[in-house]
């Protein structure tokens, strides 16, 4: 997709704070805001940032969850027919014998009920459960550590969670302890 080393720091940090100022990127990666600007318009432009969003927790939500899998001959009609309604969040295509999953939002039995005659009248084997409780990461988090990095210091590609070290404001990024060291060392004779 051709990114660059300025392109994959500002994606982590909007990864770790969407609400970033281009002024706070711009200062913590040591580059000026136009740029800042330009990199996002064309992160945008390119599909990578896909939107801006606000996120909301689940708890403050009525209703419960509902996960349902699906042995269909038919994937992609079954996924285009789930995708017609309101209820269903999220649906996956797997592997094995259940190859449709989705998750959907239900506001009470009543719901519920509607929700399985609906699935009953794809005519294929289904299962449903009721999500007792959720237990996953920020999406963004997980994320994180796909994101292709260069040690600031040594310049090898960061593999696992780098190192970081700040000064005045700006956010500098190393693959080890032994290049975090010699970094600082070098900062200081500065």
């Amino acid at each position: 997709m051709g990114l660059d080393e300025v392109d994959s720091k500002i994606l982590r940090i909007l990864l770790e704070d969407a609400r970033a100022s281009i002024s706070k990127i711009a200062e913590e990666l040591g580059v000026s805001r136009p740029t800042v600007r330009k990199r996002m318009r064309k992160l945008v432009e390119l599909g990578i940032i896909k939107r801006f969003t606000v996120i909301i927790d689940e708890n403050l939500l009525k209703g419960f969850q509902v996960l349902a899998s699906f042995k269909a001959s038919n994937a992609e009609k079954l996924v285009r027919e789930l995708k017609k309604m309101d209820e269903i969040l999220e649906i996956y295509l797997t592997t094995g014998e259940r190859n449709v999953v989705c998750i959907a939002r239900i506001a009470d039995l009543k719901t519920l009920e509607d929700l399985l005659n609906k699935f009953s009248k794809f005519d294929v084997s289904f299962e449903v459960s009721i999500i007792l409780r959720t237990e996953k990461k920020p999406v963004q988090t997980a994320l994180l550590h796909m994101i292709k990095l260069s040690c600031d210091y040594c310049g090898k590609e960061i593999t696992g969670k780098p190192l970081v070290y700040t000064l005045h404001n700006r956010k500098y990024y190393l693959c080890c302890p032994t290049c975090l060291r010699e970094f600082n060392r070098k900062m200081r004779r500065r």
